[in-house]
């Protein structure tokens, strides 16, 4: 078997052949505390190909960062992540408690029922802007887990 070959079917295994089929669903945020707030997004790849989301951004903040909540021996720490896998076939959703996005600096009109625009950018996938609605945290992330619970 040629090196190209073996190449193909190495890359074809890793899902980078096939084309990534992103949707975002379900974007909210929470009301600010502290000078940030959480944004909850689900991300569905549909497709035959991977992706990495790779930015988030929104003119509502100063900033938006990728983190993960991580437990170990029962502490919670919050980890920067500079990109997050977007399988192909899968669902990743951002959420208080686990993945989430975290809004730092958000202004002056992100109060609770407001609404925003926030743009997910990939590696191999267009950009996609999504509305996010502004909740109460613990509305928040009663419905983001709930929503496993239904087996979306």
């Amino acid at each position: 078997m040629s090196i190209l070959a073996l190449l193909g079917l190495v890359l074809a295994a890793c899902g980078t052949s096939g084309v990534p089929a992103l949707t975002v669903s379900g974007a909210q945020a929470a009301v600010p505390l502290a000078g940030s707030s959480q944004l909850v997004v689900q991300i569905d790849n549909d497709g035959d190909g991977d992706d990495r989301l790779v930015a988030v951004d929104t003119d509502a903040a100063i900033g938006i960062e990728l983190h993960e909540t991580r437990i170990e021996d029962g502490i919670a720490t919050m980890v920067d992540l500079d990109e997050v896998a977007l399988p192909a076939g899968e669902t990743v959703r951002f959420r208080p408690g686990g993945l989430h996005l975290m809004m730092i600096g958000p202004d002056d009109e992100v109060v609770l029922g407001a609404r925003f625009p926030v743009t997910l950018r990939f590696e191999r996938s267009d950009p996609i802007t999504v509305t996010a609605e502004v909740r109460d945290l613990l509305d928040l992330a009663e419905d983001s887990f709930d929503a496993d619970a239904g087996g979306s």
